[in-house]
């Protein structure tokens, strides 16, 4: 669907000044007088192709308003020339100057053609200059500074072009709409001294250059438009002190940095339009601020984080457009709040886990788009009450159960394809209307559309889906649950129902009890303490309080603890890079590293993730966790060889190397006994960033002990076959018997 549906108001705003301006002067009979009579007629020997020439030159002594497009004033002097859909072919002649009391010249969609005459400039007391919907060339006049009684500008759908400096000393300008030519170069600052300015149509144009942060003090400002140019640079802060704004359109430039918090103080926006540009970042949580706002359309962009919950306190919210970024995490359930929504277009992210239940509340919700995401479980429920649909777009995500209902009467386009639903029929009220996909899902054999048979093939990965046969009609997970591919493991895998857990002999079915620690979740969060989901190698164990113990006690001890089963870090759906789609993911952990007796020192540990597990390593336990791997070591020796920085510092190694990427000294001692916070977060996006955070307190700082750019990527090589990665930890003591100790670890990711 497409999102500029701010409509092209230069027309509407052209035929409503129009309205405005005829009123007044159509009440009484006015009989022009004789010298712009003689004008009018010269006027239009000129015009080609229009019918009102014989009543402007055969009626000298005419009633103006009889004349078509013509008004006077009480004196029989023209003030205004208003005509439209006129097929003049000719310049504008520059005997309209002959006209010394006209101040408003309005021409749309007339076939004027050549350039604006420099003689216009002489024309001091126009107050409305419209010559829209035309076929005028060249520039802009130099001498336009001098119509400084100005207050209308129009020249939308024309064809000029080079800059708009010369107006850029207009002090009355009130709307300026100079939309869908090809002006070009740089938007003046001077633009900030339009104190007046209600409305600024500039799209469509090939301005460049950055948007001035003048243009905050245009404080009577109500819509900015600067859509389909080349702005490049961030949006200005200063734009939030425009107070009056109430439409923000920035849509198809190349405008980057991040959306500015500050645009949360815009109190009277309703539409807020940065789509297609280079923007990067979180969504601001301070867009929620914005209680008048219809439609924030943030489609396109390189956007990342989660979505704010707080996006759904937005009362009057119509449209949301989010698509097209990599936005992770889960649909805040608060989006169930925006009662007034109509579409919902969140397609093409790396948003996990299930659709809210609390959508179903959204009844006027018509576009549901949420299309090659990594979302799962069951929708039909959600989508049945959703009763005035006409789009819906479920396809490359991991969804199963039925089919979702397809009742709406409104239903136009139904794509569900590349799921794992199971069974279901699909029945549209109006079939002929109806574009639908049902392909690659778990269906197999006849599929009723529309009472007519449709053979379906069911998609590799469906043989064994939680106990439902291929394209068989039952209960996922015994009645209990959902099925869901966005497992640790490569299979389907049952996801409980809130007080049910896996049936210890059955892993396809969910029985009653305490909620299980179920590893299919669509945002991961694993705990690594105590022996569950966890696999331990060398010295490693499990001590009566929970906590691993890597290595103690005595020398060379090497010690791995690692979670089990493997992780998924990559994901792969039917439309993806080399790489397929990366997933954030965050490590928090706990430990302490203590020194043998007399203060001898061993090496340290590390946090790994990789493709193969192995305690055996020559540094750091990370010699022997093989090429396809990625560790953050916490290192308390100094090695010259491996170019160390010194005997207390962290660094990030790949491929089982012991010399680091980039390393810096640890912000504490690491190896005092005590026990260490540390945090670690990767950022796939921008090419890969991971951040370390080490602290004596269990409150992450501000500051990170060590930043690095790196690709997980290309680290590990993962394939659509091999996308399923160990998580953990090793650890080497070396001659001296330096203890390690993991108190708690816990890591999340969508899976």
């Amino acid at each position: 669907m497409p999102t500029d549906r701010e409509p092209q108001r230069g027309l509407e705003l052209h035929l409503l000044l129009l309205a405005c301006l005829v009123a007044p002067w159509s009440a009484a009979a006015v009989r022009l007088h004789p010298r712009d009579a003689t004008s009018l007629a010269l006027l239009a020997s000129e015009w080609n192709g229009f019918n009102g020439s014989e009543s402007w030159g055969g009626l000298r002594h005419a009633d103006c308003t009889a004349m078509e497009g013509v008004f006077c004033d009480r004196d029989g002097f023209v003030l205004a020339l208003m005509l439209t859909m006129k097929n003049f072919g000719v310049p504008l002649p520059t005997m309209i100057t002959r006209f010394h009391r006209l101040e408003t010249l309005l021409l749309i969609f007339c076939e004027v053609t050549g350039t604006i005459p420099d003689a216009l400039s002489r024309m001091t007391q126009l107050n409305t200059l419209v010559l829209s919907g035309n076929s005028i060339t060249g520039t802009l006049p130099g001498g336009f500074s001098r119509l400084t009684n100005l207050e209308y500008l129009y020249l939308a759908n024309n064809l000029l072009s080079g800059p708009i400096t010369p107006l850029s000393n207009l002090p009355q300008l009130k709307d300026l709409n100079l939309a869908q030519n090809s002006f070009n170069g740089s938007l003046p600052s001077e633009l900030g001294n339009f104190t007046s300015l209600t409305s600024l149509f500039l799209t469509y144009n090939h301005f460049s250059g950055s948007i001035p942060s003048s243009m905050g003090n245009m404080a009577s400002l109500k819509t900015l438009a600067l859509h389909y140019n080349l702005l490049t640079g961030t949006i200005p802060g200063t734009l939030s002190h425009l107070h009056s704004l109430t439409r923000l359109h920035l849509t198809s430039n190349q405008l980057t940095g991040s959306i500015p918090e500050s645009l949360g103080l815009l109190s009277a926006l309703k539409l807020l339009m940065l789509e297609r540009n280079l923007l990067h970042g979180s969504i601001p949580a301070s867009l929620a601020s914005l209680q008048q706002l219809e439609r924030l359309a943030l489609t396109g962009n390189q956007l990342s984080g989660s979505i704010p919950a707080v996006l759904g306190d937005m009362p009057l919210l119509q449209y949301l457009f989010l698509s097209s970024n990599s936005l992770s995490g889960s649909i805040p359930t608060a989006l169930g709040k925006l009662t007034n929504l109509i579409g919902l277009f969140l397609s093409e992210n790396q948003l996990c886990g299930t659709i809210p239940s609390t959508l179903s509340n959204l009844s006027k919700l018509r576009e549901l788009l949420v299309g090659y995401n990594m979302l799962c479980g069951p929708v039909e429920p959600i989508v049945r009450a959703m009763r005035n649909l006409s789009v819906l777009y479920l396809s490359g995500n991991q969804f199963s159960g039925r089919l979702p209902s397809a009742s709406s009467p409104r239903l136009t386009q139904f794509r569900v394809d590349g799921n794992f639903f199971s069974h279901g029929e699909v029945k549209f009220r109006n079939c002929s209307a109806v574009v639908w996909d049902t392909s690659g899902n778990c269906l197999a054999g006849s599929l009723r559309v529309c009472d007519r048979a449709s053979i379906q093939r069911p998609a590799a990965g469906c043989a064994s889906f939680c106990g439902v046969e291929v394209g068989a009609a039952g209960p996922e997970c015994g009645g209990h649950g959902y099925c869901s591919v966005n497992a640790f493991t490569a299979a389907g895998e049952c996801v409980c129902d809130p007080n049910y857990m896996l049936n210890s002999s059955n892993s396809n079915s969910c029985v009653a009890g305490a909620v299980g620690a179920s590893l299919a979740s669509g945002s991961a969060s694993v705990s690594l303490q105590g022996s569950a989901y966890v696999s331990l190698q060398g010295s490693a164990s499990v001590l009566s309080n929970g906590s691993i113990l890597l290595t103690g006690g005595a020398p060379n001890q090497h010690g791995a603890a690692f979670a089990s089963p493997a992780l998924r870090l990559f994901y792969f759906p039917r439309k993806s890079s080399l790489c397929g789609i990366e997933l954030a993911f965050t490590a928090a952990f706990s430990f302490v590293m203590s020194p043998g007796g007399q203060g001898a020192v061993g090496e340290g540990l590390a946090f790994v993730v990789a493709a193969v597990a192995s305690d055996k390593g020559a540094i750091v336990g990370l010699g022997g966790v093989g090429r396809r791997s990625m560790g953050v070591e916490f290192d308390s020796v100094l090695s010259v060889k491996h170019r160390d920085p010194n005997d207390n510092h962290v660094g990030v190694n790949v491929g089982g190397s012991p010399v680091s990427l980039a390393s810096a000294t640890a912000p504490l001692i690491l190896n005092d006994a005590q026990t260490k916070h540390a945090w670690i977060h990767y950022d796939p996006t921008s090419g890969g960033t991971l951040r370390i955070f080490l602290s004596s307190d269990p409150v992450q700082p501000l500051t990170p002990a060590l930043t690095v750019n790196v690709s997980l990527c290309s680290a590990l090589k993962p394939t659509a076959s091999d996308s399923l990665f160990l998580f953990g930890f090793v650890a080497i003591s070396s001659s001296q018997a330096q203890r390690h100790d993991i108190l708690s670890w816990n890591f999340t990711t969508c899976v």
